[in-house]
């Protein structure tokens, strides 16, 4: 019969000290860095805009966080290369989410013959290999802005599916101000997964000056005139009309209320 070798207790407490110290410095070194705001308030906004660097508007992105804050919002600005696959992970740390991104679609047939629609969202970061293989496992693109000679880093559906980890809070709304943010609704009904209550935005391609018409008059209707998210649509598209070279309107999804 073999024998079986006693160790001293003093060695084994040891041992198991050593072992969660190693545990402990792992998870740091593996735990997601957080911005310097992580609580997430009831009435926080995010105003993202990474369209400023082809087309800049600063002005309304200045009015919109004032509106906002006046209407008693926290709210986190970010500008340009700001907008990245981290502050996209981040989505659900707010109650009201504003992005002001290029947007992009694409139809694509798999070898078996079944066509797929897909739309992204681009960040403010120029494409890179080194996204490779997020893009092979579908969760990137690389993305070209119609009429512009240069390639983002834009997130597919995908990406919500895997890095966003926590739940929207309730009566929650995510506005894209962004051609095809509705080319398929797949993306939204993956955030209504996550507890989104509301997505607004576009299905074709919409001008850059009728897009920046139509969010401003979405805010002020909601925050200066005291509507509700969808008679703030429709009275958005009963006075601008639809866009006046695509012909496409303001839509919105309600998934609860």
């Amino acid at each position: 019969m073999s024998s079986i070798r006693k160790f001293p207790v003093f060695k084994i407490i040891v041992i198991l000290l050593l072992v969660a110290i190693v545990i402990s410095l792992v998870s740091v070194f593996l735990a997601p860095k957080q911005r310097e705001k992580v609580k997430v308030y009831w009435k926080r906004a995010l105003v993202a805009d990474s369209l400023s660097i082809d087309f800049p508007n600063l002005e309304l992105d200045n009015y919109i966080v004032d509106v906002l804050k006046k209407a008693g919002y926290e709210v986190d600005f970010f500008y340009g290369s700001e907008v990245d696959l981290k502050l996209y992970s981040e989505l659900t740390n707010y109650s009201l989410v504003i992005l002001r991104v290029h947007g992009g679609k694409a139809v694509v047939k798999t070898p078996e013959g079944i066509v797929i629609r897909v739309n992204g969202l681009f960040t403010g970061l120029p494409w890179s290999e080194e996204y490779s293989y997020l893009k092979t496992a579908w969760l990137v693109a690389r993305a070209r802005p119609y009429g512009l000679n240069k390639t983002y880093l834009a997130v597919l559906l995908r990406f919500f599916e895997v890095y966003l980890r926590s739940k929207f809070n309730e009566d929650s709304v995510v506005i894209v101000a962004s051609c095809y943010s509705l080319f398929t609704e797949e993306m939204a009904d993956t955030l209504a997964e996550k507890g989104l209550s509301i997505f607004i935005g576009w299905e074709e391609a919409v001008s850059l000056h009728h897009m920046d018409l139509a969010l401003k008059e979405l805010i002020d209707n909601v925050f200066l005139k005291g509507m509700s998210w969808d008679e703030a649509v429709r009275c958005v598209n009963e006075e601008l009309g639809p866009d006046p070279i695509s012909g496409e309107k303001l839509k919105i999804i309600i998934y609860r209320r």
